[in-house]
């Protein structure tokens, strides 16, 4: 937003003196050779973030000409839920994420390159925030990711189970909590669901790779793919439950950050409201938006509707300054104070009707699950 952003003329010095900064990371980057990998949502954020900072807005429909793969699915949105970034914020941004990756993942050498700020100080002056202030935008970063994951076919649902080797080893028990560390109680609801799809696929796996349990479904004249087509619905019911979980997050991570920042100043609390705004408020409405998009599977379309709220709860939070005759931090103030009490004031939305529909969604999954199965039964 034009004032709350402190001007086109502030955006363009900040992309100026972001710039040499920018430049250096991203050849760094491209030269870096860590000692992990990074997760693929990781590389999502890095790659969104370096295309909003040359490229500007993502286009808002998809190549009419061109049929996209997953993978370049998964990229366009990752880059849509950038939207909104100006190029100096895209810039710092990435600056900010490739200093987090490269302490989390390493190099190969073992020790930290030089240009990797040594504490969270060094980045202070850059964005007024720490990396921990960032709690949900890792969740953030994984949507357009889990929404490619949904619209994955249950021929192509089988298919991946049948090339897995491991029961242990399926694509469930190689998540972990996107918005808290693993063991927190803040990741308590993304380890429900978790756990619950990680049973549900180690089911799967179990009849398909046990013998005795083959042998015990041959008795009944049944194949592991009918079972395993009867639990895809709840595979991609899961997958809709854990982003809603991430955006529920996001939106609570951010309010309750947002009123410490209001009553402590960003001195204190190491946050600025503007890069509250800016990386995690914007996203989320973003991300919200982009869940409604055409191409979007159903089930993901159904729950952009059900998101409908929150994305406009953070683009009227984002707009609801700029009538206000005020300067630029008193009405970035204003906005804040709007968007902590609305979203408490929704509280019952957030934290009842949204759950609700999630338990009316999985018990629509687990019925829709018969039909899948006699079409499996039947070779259809």
């Amino acid at each position: 937003m034009k004032k709350m952003a402190a001007g086109e003329n502030t955006s363009t010095s900040g992309a100026t003196h972001a710039a040499p900064e920018f430049r250096a990371k991203v050849t760094h980057m491209k030269n870096w050779n860590p000692a992990s990998p990074p997760s693929n949502r990781d590389r999502l954020e890095v790659y969104a973030l370096h295309k909003q900072a040359v490229s500007s807005d993502a286009p808002k429909t998809n190549p009419a000409n061109k049929t996209l793969s997953p993978a370049e699915k998964a990229k366009l949105n990752a880059w849509r839920t950038k939207q909104g970034l100006s190029q100096s914020q895209a810039m710092n941004a990435y600056i900010l994420e490739a200093d987090r990756q490269l302490l989390v993942y390493g190099t190969s050498s073992g020790h930290t390159p030089k240009n990797t700020p040594e504490d969270d100080n060094t980045s202070a002056g850059r964005s007024g925030t720490s990396g921990s202030v960032l709690l949900t935008p890792r969740g953030l970063a994984a949507i357009p990711l889990l929404c490619a994951a949904a619209s994955e076919s249950r021929q192509s649902y089988l298919n991946r189970l049948n090339s897995t080797t491991n029961a242990d080893n399926g694509w469930w028990m190689r998540q972990e909590p996107l918005c808290a560390d693993p063991g927190s109680i803040l990741a308590l609801p993304e380890m429900a669901v978790l756990t619950i799809a990680a049973m549900i696929e180690k089911i799967s796996l179990y009849l398909q790779l046990n013998e005795g349990a083959r042998s015990m479904l041959d008795t009944i004249a049944l194949r592991p793919g009918v079972v395993q087509s009867l639990l895809w619905p709840l595979h991609n019911c899961l997958l809709i439950v854990w982003m809603l979980v991430i955006f529920l997050s996001t939106l609570t991570g951010s309010a309750l950050v947002t009123l410490k920042t209001m009553a402590l100043g960003s001195k204190r609390t190491g946050v600025s409201l503007e890069n509250i705004f800016s990386q995690e408020v914007r996203p989320c409405r973003n991300g919200a938006s982009s869940l409604t998009e055409m191409h979007q599977t159903t089930s993901v379309r159904f729950l952009g509707l059900a998101l409908y709220p929150l994305g406009f709860l953070c683009r009227f939070c984002d707009g609801v300054a700029e009538r206000i005759p005020m300067n630029a931090g008193a009405q970035l103030f204003v906005a804040s104070a709007v968007y902590v009490s609305v979203s408490a004031m929704f509280w019952w939305y957030w934290f009842l009707v949204l759950p609700w529909i999630s338990m009316v969604g999985i018990g629509l999954a687990f019925s829709s699950g018969w039909c899948f199965g006699l079409i499996e039964l039947a070779g259809v």
